[in-house]
């Protein structure tokens, strides 16, 4: 099941698809059992690769976010979807992506703000407001071409108890439990619709996350 975080970084990356060419790299994405239904466009790609720590997600480069074994300017484009909650410094990684990107590259990341423990939670770190990660970005000298707040007070309910019912849960393969994910299931188009047409600005203080589009000058 997707939570409606998921549909909305799904949402995001689609409708930025045109800024997806050349050489990509995906920071912390993984080449299989992706979550997310959105899938690299090809069309203006060369080459779509992945960086990612864990070895079991078999990345094209094995490493930290911080530490890329990469030249200077070599990437075309970059995509992190929900990887910045992970790590210890982010400064440091949005330093080393400045550092790889080619000028004119656009960096693509999402990160989540009102949304519960990830089920990994030993590695789960911190969550950020826009004004830190504006913040984080101009430091590291990136221009600023939009930052949207993702969903609001329905999308946050619905994701909370999605994780109430799933991984959060003692037993979550109990009847009840799969019972309640199947209600949420339904739900969840009615959620994502009534944060969209129901609160207007309130996604400015409520919502599950945050998806920036940057730009090297």
């Amino acid at each position: 099941m997707r939570t409606c975080r998921r549909v909305l970084i799904d949402k995001a990356l689609s409708e930025n698809i045109s800024l997806m060419k050349g050489k990509v790299l995906d920071i912390g994405g993984v080449k299989t059992a992706r979550r997310g239904k959105f899938r690299p466009p090809m069309e203006k790609v060369t080459t779509w690769e992945y960086a990612n720590n864990n070895p079991a997600a078999k990345p094209d480069y094995c490493c930290d976010a911080s530490q890329l074994p990469l030249e200077d300017q070599c990437i075309d484009t970059i995509v992190m979807t929900e990887l910045l909650e992970y790590v210890e410094l982010p400064l440091a990684v949005l330093n080393e992506a400045f550092r790889i990107l080619k000028p004119g590259g656009h960096f693509l990341l999402s990160v989540p703000f009102l949304c519960p423990v990830h089920g990994d939670w030993q590695l789960d770190r911190q969550r950020l407001t826009e004004t830190a990660l504006i913040d984080y970005a101009n430091k590291a000298g990136f221009t600023l071409i939009s930052v949207q707040a993702m969903g609001s007070v329905f999308s946050v309910r619905h994701d909370i108890f999605y994780a109430a019912f799933s991984y959060a849960a003692k037993k979550p393969q109990r009847f009840y439990l799969k019972l309640m994910r199947g209600i949420l299931r339904l739900l969840r188009p009615f959620c994502l619709w009534a944060d969209l047409k129901c609160l207007g600005n309130m996604s400015k203080y409520i919502n599950t996350g945050y998806f920036m589009v940057l730009r090297k000058p």
